[in-house]
């Protein structure tokens, strides 16, 4: 009896095993008549799928690229569907795929922070005689947060203040295209995860007047913004909030030093930066362990004259930093810095300012551990700084990685102070370049980090001075070229040169 159990149970398993396989291999044809298998649907007005962001789903590709997969329910007794993707960044459609298929689902190639416009149409089955959707299913589809739209002209400080959300997630403002809108007082966002941004295709332009900054103490992304600085008289254009938050309290056993911790990444991405007086993202006076800062594809004019004793990009705090009252000093510290594919220059000579400080090179101090790394990959640094070394503080040690590649330093001093000697290095020096005009190039730096060579030709620091020119907002690039002639230079930089 129990073998003839025994017999049932795998006959059983292998019926089940049977099922699954042709399951499977119908799946894979893609249920080729999953839509025509009912043939009661005969003679019949069909109608497109409905979609909804349910719809859309996230796929990673082997490569590590992604796409998105687009699924509906199938409607029975088609014979097929149309479907195409626009990008619809610029308001216009741009094709991106277009094609039929005999299943109820499609990839297209997924890209950051894109709008999309998808359309799905069911076609007619002859043989069932069945008519195809008079109308096609149009679904707007966006990869970017849900953003609340600040309109034109609107004061942004009162907005935000009214409009914030109280939430865990991550929220984002939207800025009208082209529009003009003025920031004349802080804003601090507080432990808010923000996205502010502006449109993708054309920039609004953002005016800091008097004490107008931005403050953060939890992650924040800023994209596509015109920052207009002239008249900005704050420490930072962004600066860690001023507000104690206890709870983010962190500093290693055995050491006296402590911090706030902010783990979620502050990104600048695609934005424009005009007349940076004092510094573009400041620690403030507060001490926080900062986990990720990062500038990329952006344009930072400084006017810079040194008036303000810090860095002039990414800055620290540079003396004693106070908690909740004057008897108890606290650190701060990056453990993380990127900047890549910019522009970052200075219209004045400087003195007194670097263009990055670490203010604790003893990362173990505040973070669980002295890990960490400077990415500099891709960029055109001029005058930043012409007579301060280019960097201090930064971590000496070997748990600390420096990648340093693909960079025009024009008229900057002492790059040996941020690429120090204990650090892993990720350099080719063939594939950065360094040349002085101000000072002469230090020793160390066009033996250990760059290759000597005059990328622009100027011949004197008046000739440079001439050539330097504040952004023009209104302009392609700010009115601004920065391409290089050199045999490496002309071959590595900001890319926006390279075209």
């Amino acid at each position: 009896m129990r073998k003839q159990m025994m017999k049932v149970g795998f006959l059983g398993l292998g019926g089940i095993i049977l099922a699954s396989a042709l399951m499977l291999a119908s799946c894979q044809k893609g249920f080729d008549n999953d839509e025509t298998f009912s043939s009661t649907v005969r003679d019949s007005q069909l109608a497109s799928p409905s979609l909804s962001k349910a719809n859309f789903a996230t796929l990673v590709n082997s490569d590590g690229s992604e796409s998105i997969k687009v699924t509906w329910d199938a409607v029975m007794g088609a014979g097929g569907y149309y479907y195409r993707v626009d990008n619809m960044d610029s308001g216009e459609p741009e094709l991106l795929v277009e094609g039929s298929t005999d299943k109820s689902l499609f990839l297209f190639p997924k890209a950051e922070d894109t709008k999309y416009r998808v359309t799905v149409k069911t076609l007619g089955n002859t043989k069932l005689n069945n008519a195809e959707a008079k109308e096609a299913t149009v679904y707007a589809y966006s990869t970017m947060i849900e953003a609340q739209t600040i309109p034109a002209g609107e004061n942004i400080v009162n907005f935000v203040k009214t409009h914030i959300i109280e939430t865990d997630d991550e929220q984002a403002f939207e800025l009208v295209g082209g529009a003009s809108y003025t920031i004349d007082e802080e804003i601090d966002f507080g432990r808010h995860k923000v996205t502010f941004r502006g449109n993708k295709i054309d920039y609004p332009i953002v005016t800091m007047t008097g004490q107008g900054c931005i403050r953060t103490a939890a992650g924040l992304k800023v994209k596509w913004i015109k920052f207009d600085c002239t008249s900005q008289e704050s420490k930072g254009v962004f600066e860690c909030s001023s507000v104690a938050f206890p709870e983010l309290e962190t500093n290693k056993a055995g050491w006296p030093d402590k911090a706030y911790y902010l783990a979620d990444p502050i990104i600048f991405q695609d934005c424009w930066f005009k007349n940076v007086k004092m510094c573009l993202f400041f620690s403030g006076a507060r001490a926080w362990a900062l986990e990720d800062v990062r500038i990329d594809n952006c344009i930072v004019q400084l006017d810079n004259n040194g008036s303000f004793g810090d860095a002039a990009v990414i800055g620290t705090y540079s003396g004693t930093a106070y908690y909740r009252d004057d008897s108890q000093t606290w650190s701060s510290a990056i453990r993380n810095v990127t900047i890549k594919n910019s522009t970052i220059y200075n219209l004045k000579d400087n003195s007194k300012n670097r263009m990055i400080r670490f203010q604790s090179n003893q990362l173990g101090r505040v973070f669980d551990s002295q890990y960490g790394g400077a990415t500099l990959t891709n960029n055109t640094f001029i005058k930043v700084m012409s007579d301060k070394e280019f960097a201090n503080n930064t971590p000496n040690r070997v748990e600390y990685t420096i990648t340093f590649n693909g960079n025009i330093c024009y008229d900057c001093w002492r790059l040996q102070k941020f690429i120090q000697g204990n650090n892993p290095l990720n350099l080719d020096i063939t594939k950065n370049t360094v040349w002085g005009l101000k000072n002469a190039v230090d020793a160390t730096d066009k033996t250990r980090c760059a290759t000597e060579e005059n990328a622009f030709g100027y011949g004197t620091v008046e000739e440079l001075n001439a050539a330097l020119k504040e952004l023009d907002l209104t302009k392609p690039n700010g009115g601004v070229n920065f391409k290089a002639s050199g045999a490496i230079s002309s071959t590595i930089g900001d890319p926006r040169w390279l075209q």
